[in-house]
């Protein structure tokens, strides 16, 4: 009955130090699950300013590329 009874103890020890080690467990899953959220959200944000960074450059050659054709037509036309 004895060893029963330490056996018992020894298990309840052990609950009280899990549930201790849990909580800190807890606190660096939360900590990581912030650093991630906030990974992500600048993740997203250069990703947004990148997109818009790259259509802004693909415009503006669409306007080089219109204003080579209208020159150029000029010369043809001025050159005929």
């Amino acid at each position: 009955m004895t060893e029963k009874a330490k056996s018992t103890e020894e298990l309840s020890g052990e609950l009280v130090q899990a549930q201790e080690n849990s909580e800190p467990q807890e606190q660096l899953a939360a900590a990581v699950d912030e650093l991630l959220d906030q990974l992500q959200h600048k993740f997203d944000h250069v990703s947004r300013e990148i997109y818009g960074k790259l259509d802004d450059m693909a415009r503006r050659l669409d306007e080089l590329e219109a204003s080579f054709a209208v020159a150029g037509d000029a010369t043809i036309a001025s050159s005929g």
